[in-house]
């Protein structure tokens, strides 16, 4: 999973200080939503197992939703995503605030050296605006699934690679989703200011708003990742979008200027048949959700502003689309621009259901292990090469109850505990740094199925295991539920051990 599901942290800068000042707080009803509608959508996410693990709605900079999934709480930052790119665009316009950069500037001119030497491909016409409309023109953003961007991820130099992209078209003239040009942006804003990305964040950015933990991997060479795997409290991320409602100020401080929140929420290019548009690395939404615009991240993470109705509204996920699924819903239970009459039972109902929503689900019944169980145990299969970079695996049945899951990816080796009566067990630390969640049992004799649920992440996988009856090998079927990763089919074989 090095590749698709950025395995591994071991580079990740984080600033370690507990959460900032909390929101201020009040009854949907004061704000003018219905809370008994808002307690209906709770209900569903939580009733239907829905894979979102927060949702947050601000209204006139008041918190009137503030609720959690099993197994999320909200007790450490979660893992954002292409939301990402949104952050690093901001703290580019802080950047040109600072007169730091210029829209104008030439790519390759500022990168000198590391830029491949001119050829008249129209390379050396990438500006920085084109970057951040994702209209480079880079031969990236053209295929399915995002390959460029993993084979940045493959290469010894992330920067490099972005600039020896070939082109694909003049600059400016088309729309391309090129993650590798939004970690060019990153790398830019590194260089003028004279420090890691981050480290400019947290001063010119998420302290100012009262951001007090976040987690940013970073490349090689110690470029933040520009495009994603930027990790936020969700009340925070409700920080950064009502700092753009706002027009960029916050506590009567300007953070970045109003009239680069102006620019970077324009529609620049139309990036597909539905009408949604593309300014700043921000999409601008069309359709029922016209007059919205959106900070989005693969797997459900959103920072969606709705400057008409003075609304910020958050979620975080495991692969859920929430423009067509939730948000239309959320967004019903708007019901005026005035406070509405209070509704004691709607508002107890809601609290009532974001309670529920953090509770696990029952326990069931642990029933004995079949004979399969342990002529498999403790036994390392090796498997075949694959897109999530899993070399090797390990199951140790101790008891019925009692069951742990190794998981080799890439050089690292991680002991995940494995929950058999359909609660999760939990490991402090994952492959991507974050905890995962683990259940397990078998279906069939010789079939023994887990799900792999990372706690704040994106990643949320079914892995199924066929042993034959000699238990030599086994076929692991690997399928992402929300559709992120095609299923693929791994053969494996036993092995005296994974070296």
């Amino acid at each position: 999973m090095l590749g698709l599901l950025a395995w591994g942290c071991s580079s990740c800068q984080s600033s370690s200080e507990a959460p900032g000042d909390e929101w201020p707080t009040s009854p949907p009803e004061e704000q003018g939503f219905d809370s008994a509608g808002l307690a209906s959508v709770v209900e569903q996410i939580d009733s239907e197992g829905l894979p979102i693990d927060s949702v947050q709605i601000v209204r006139n900079g008041v918190l009137i939703v503030d609720a959690y999934f099993y197994p999320y709480l909200g007790e450490q930052p979660h893992d954002i995503a292409s939301v990402t790119k949104s952050v690093t665009s901001t703290l580019v316009g802080i950047a040109v605030d600072q007169e730091l950069l210029d829209l104008d500037q030439g790519v390759t001119d500022f990168f000198g050296d590391l830029a491949p030497p001119p050829t008249g491909d129209g390379k050396e016409n990438i500006d920085l605006e084109h970057l951040l409309t994702m209209s480079s023109g880079l031969a990236c953003g053209y295929l399915p699934g995002e390959q460029e961007l993993y084979a940045m991820i493959a290469s010894v130099d992330y920067v490099e690679y972005a600039l020896e992209l070939p082109m694909a078209t003049t600059p400016g003239s088309a729309f391309a989703y090129c993650s590798p040009g939004s970690h060019l942006l990153s790398a830019m804003v590194s260089s003028v200011a004279e420090q890691t990305t981050h480290a400019f964040a947290i001063t010119n950015l998420f302290e100012p708003l009262g951001i007090a933990q976040s987690v940013w991997p970073n490349d090689p060479q110690g470029v933040n990742h520009g495009w994603g795997d930027l990790q936020l409290h969700p009340r925070d991320m409700a920080r950064i979008g009502q700092l753009f409602l706002n027009d960029g100020a916050w506590n009567g401080e300007q953070i970045v200027s109003s009239t680069w929140v102006d620019a970077a929420t324009q529609p620049y290019l139309s990036t597909g048949p539905d009408g949604t548009g593309y300014g700043y690395q921000w999409w601008i939404l069309a359709g029922e959700l016209e007059g919205l615009y959106e900070a989005q991240g693969r797997g459900g993470q959103a920072i969606m502003v709705w400057p008409d109705k003075d609304v910020v509204a958050v979620f975080t996920g495991r692969g859920i689309d929430v423009r067509s699924d939730i948000a239309p819903l959320l967004a019903a239970a708007l019901q005026s621009d005035e406070a509405l009459e209070p509704n004691a039972e709607g508002f107890a109902r809601l609290t009532q259901a974001i309670e529920e929503a953090t509770k696990p689900p029952p326990a069931k019944p642990v029933p004995d292990l079949p004979p399969m169980a342990a002529a498999v145990s403790g036994k390392i299969y090796r498997l075949e090469p694959n897109q999530f970079d899993v070399r090797c695996i390990s199951l140790l049945f101790e008891s019925p109850s009692d069951v742990m899951f190794t998981l080799t990816v890439g050089e690292g080796s991680f002991e995940l505990p494995v929950g058999m009566d359909g609660v999760p067990q939990f490991s402090e630390s994952g492959p991507t740094g974050i905890p995962v969640g683990v259940t397990g049992e078998w279906t069939a004799p010789l079939v023994f199925e887990m799900s792999y649920d990372e706690v704040a992440g994106l990643n949320h996988l079914q892995i199924r295991g066929d042993f034959p009856p000699d238990a030599d090998s086994v076929t692991l079927l690997f399928a992402d539920p929300a559709g992120a990763f095609p299923p693929q089919v791994v053969p494996a074989a036993a092995a005296p051990s994974c070296k």
